[in-house]
């Protein structure tokens, strides 16, 4: 089983807004497989499906990119009743395809003595939580109109229904519009309808309100159809697609058997200038793993409630993750307003 190739990054897209303060909701996935160091910490995990996807391949790729060590590292399970609490050594060697068997397990030297464990310090691209972030008067180029005509269908759940139960979600959020530049992934764009917008579209914007017209983020390369209830999930990282993996679905939280182990629908996209990018899929399934894999619980997950922000609420908006999404929600809302420099 070909290895993820995360040296490669990404993002996605989003939606409305909220009214209330946002509140920190628990993990919905509790873990059935937990990674200790020496110590007792809990330093990574993940919830194995009954149908289990996740093979020690999969495991040890994601803990490559998440955690820092002073040397060569394995992982044994864990037995509180042997010495150094070192069970059987589960080396991706000799294991490689098998699949976690959910339990507690070690991180140690090859050796099996201890060994000093960190973690990165990268996060997760935040997303906005909000419903719908493309003004209806900004011209995208048409990208969910083309996205409906390519896909059809969900992707994900093959899905053919009347397009109120489906929507255009983008893989790379819109919201990191300078990091998408930055990565140079508006080059990696082929696709001929995301082009830079027609100067009779730009004609019809107000002068106070120029469009990004080079930066291709709207092409559909950068988006894909799926059923609207799975947006919300896509969005929040519960789950993801490896394009090196067969383009298998995993789900990192508990709640989407539904999905989990089965395969992005894309076979019927053959032109490779329309067809969603292998690069963007992989950086998004990162983002799953920084947010769900990483730490002893993961990333909390941040509630919104129909409307608005209610800023005097300094317990919740006063901290450093509160001013990282109020920025986010505005780069979000103001994205039709932004200028672009495209070199």
């Amino acid at each position: 089983m070909p290895l993820p190739h995360w040296d490669e990054t990404l993002t996605c897209e989003t939606a409305t807004l909220p009214t209330k303060s946002p509140t920190k909701s628990p993990m919905m996935s509790q873990r059935n497989v937990t990674l200790e160091d020496f110590d007792g910490n809990v330093i990574s995990g993940f919830w194995q499906y009954e149908n289990a996807t996740v093979s020690w391949t999969h495991f040890y790729a994601w803990l490559r990119r998440i955690i820092q060590t002073d040397g060569s590292w394995t992982i044994f399970e864990l037995d509180e009743t042997m010495p150094g609490r070192r069970g059987p050594k589960k080396t991706e060697s000799d294991l490689g395809r098998e699949l976690v068997k959910p339990g507690r397990y070690i991180i140690l030297k090859e050796d099996g003595s201890p060994i000093s464990v960190g973690l990165t310090q990268e996060k997760y691209r935040r997303r906005p939580l909000t419903v719908l972030n493309t003004p209806e008067r900004v011209p995208t180029n048409g990208y969910r109109e083309r996205t409906r005509d390519r896909d059809k269908k969900c992707l994900i759940t093959d899905l053919e229904s009347t397009w109120t139960r489906l929507r255009a979600a983008h893989i790379f959020p819109r919201t990191h519009l300078s990091e998408w530049l930055q990565e140079g992934f508006n080059d990696r764009i082929t696709d001929p309808g995301g082009a830079p917008l027609l100067q009779a579209q730009v004609d019809q914007l107000d002068a106070s309100r120029p469009i990004k017209s080079e930066s291709k983020i709207d092409s559909i390369q950068n988006v894909f159809l799926l059923r609207a209830d799975l947006h919300e999930c896509w969005v929040n990282y519960e789950f993801g697609v490896n394009p090196d993996d067969g383009y298998r679905i995993t789900a990192f939280v508990r709640g989407l058997s539904d999905i989990h182990g089965s395969f992005l629908h894309i076979e019927h996209i053959s032109d490779p200038h329309i067809r969603p990018l292998d690069i963007l899929f992989r950086d998004h399934f990162f983002q799953c793993v920084l947010k769900n894999v990483k730490g002893a619980t993961g990333e909390p997950t941040w509630d919104y409630e129909d409307g608005g922000f209610d800023l005097s609420r300094q317990d919740i908006w006063g901290g450093a993750e509160g001013k990282e999404r109020l920025e986010v929600e505005l780069s979000n809302r103001l994205f039709g307003y932004q200028t672009q420099a495209v070199v």
